[in-house]
């Protein structure tokens, strides 16, 4: 099995990039990054965006965090 890749971050204020590395979830198949991970560098974090649209957290069965 091949490593992760790294997701890309920055906070509004900076321009500076942080990779963080991801996690392979095995309900959905995907790579992810965990939020503890997240504000293990952002710590004031409150949320995550892409260009205009805010990235949702991932869910349980019953849409619980």
């Amino acid at each position: 099995m091949s490593a992760s890749p790294p997701q890309a971050f920055r906070s509004r204020s900076s321009s500076k990039l942080i990779s963080i590395p991801t996690r392979h979830d095995t309900r959905s198949g995907k790579n992810v990054v965990r939020w503890k991970d997240i504000l293990q560098f952002f710590e004031d974090a409150q949320g995550v965006m892409n260009g205009g649209l805010a990235v949702l957290f991932l869910t349980d069965d019953d849409l619980e965090e």
